[in-house]
C-alpha cells in the first residue's frame, strides 16, 4: 500500500492510487506525491517556495499554477537545502536567488487571526503576527490583500489572535487553504466571542484582542501591515507553540 501526500495541506492517503480528491483542501489528484517517509529521501526532493503566498511544492520544476494563490511558475524560487561553507566567495556571490533559503529558517509562529464585518466573521491562518513594543503593548499583523480577513481588519479595526499548540494542524488546513468566500470556516469550530466581538478560538494555547492605529497601517505591495494597539487577552494552556517549521516538517 502506497502512502500519498497532498502538497497543499499535507494529508496523507493510503491506497494504490491517490485520491480523486483531498477531503481537506479539495485539490486533485495531481497535487498528490509520493510520500517519503524517509528523510533523507524528503530532502533529496526539490523545494520551490511560492514568493507571493508561501506555499511549497516539492518537484523537478514548480508547479505552472500556485494551487493557493494562483501565480504562476515564475513567482517560485528554488529553496537551497544544502549545506554552504560560509567563505568570502559565498558572501561575495550571495543574491536574491539564494536568499530563499536564509529566509525560511526564520522563526515563525502560526496563528488563526480573526475579524468581523457587518455581524459575519471570518479568520485565517497567518505567520506574520509579532510583538512590537511592551509600553505601549502594540503587535503587528502583515495580511495579503486577496484575503477576506484583510478586507475584513480594514473595514472594522479590530481583530483577534489565536495562538495554535502543536497539535493543532487540522487549524490550519481549516483556516489556512480555503477561503470564507466560499466556506465557512468556522463550521464545527468552537469559538468564543471576544471583547471586541471577534471570534476566539476555543482551544488555543493563548489570546490576544487589538485595535488598529489606522495612521500606522503600511501598505508593502501584495500585503498591508497592521500595527495595533492590545486591548485584552490572556493565557489559556502552558503548551508547546505550533511554529512554522514543525509544521512543514510534520505535514
Amino acid at each position: 500500500m502506497t502512502k500519498w501526500r497532498c502538497k497543499v495541506c499535507g494529508y496523507i492517503h493510503e491506497g494504490k492510487e491517490p485520491p480523486n480528491e483531498c477531503p481537506i483542501c479539495g485539490v486533485g489528484a495531481e497535487e498528490f506525491v509520493a510520500y517519503a517517509e524517509n528523510v533523507m529521501e524528503q530532502k533529496k526532493a526539490k523545494r520551490w517556495k511560492c514568493t507571493v503566498c508561501d506555499y511549497v511544492h516539492t518537484g523537478d520544476t514548480p508547479p505552472a499554477k500556485c494551487p493557493l494563490c494562483g501565480v504562476g511558475a515564475e513567482q517560485f524560487v528554488l529553496l537551497l537545502d544544502d549545506n554552504v561553507a560560509l567563505t568570502d566567495q559565498a558572501v561575495l556571490t550571495a543574491g536574491l536567488d539564494t536568499v530563499n533559503s536564509a529566509l525560511d529558517k526564520i522563526s515563525y509562529g502560526l496563528y488563526v487571526v480573526t475579524s468581523v464585518k457587518d455581524n459575519n466573521i471570518n479568520g485565517q491562518c497567518c505567520n506574520t503576527v509579532f510583538q512590537l513594543t511592551s509600553k505601549p503593548l502594540r503587535i503587528s499583523v502583515c495580511l495579503n490583500k486577496r484575503n477576506l480577513t484583510h478586507d475584513y481588519l480594514m473595514s472594522s479595526g479590530i481583530f483577534a489572535v489565536s495562538m495554535l499548540g502543536t497539535e493543532q494542524m487540522e487549524a490550519v488546513r481549516q483556516f489556512g487553504y480555503q477561503s470564507g468566500r466560499n466556506v465557512d470556516k468556522f463550521a464545527n469550530v468552537e469559538y468564543i466571542p471576544g471583547q471586541n466581538g471577534c471570534p476566539i478560538l476555543k482551544d488555543c494555547l493563548a489570546y490576544v484582542e487589538a485595535k488598529v492605529l489606522p495612521d500606522k497601517t503600511v501598505d508593502v505591495g501584495s500585503h498591508t501591515l497592521f500595527i495595533a494597539d492590545v486591548t485584552a487577552g490572556r493565557m489559556v494552556a502552558n503548551d508547546e507553540v505550533l511554529t512554522y517549521s514543525l509544521y512543514r516538517s510534520k505535514k
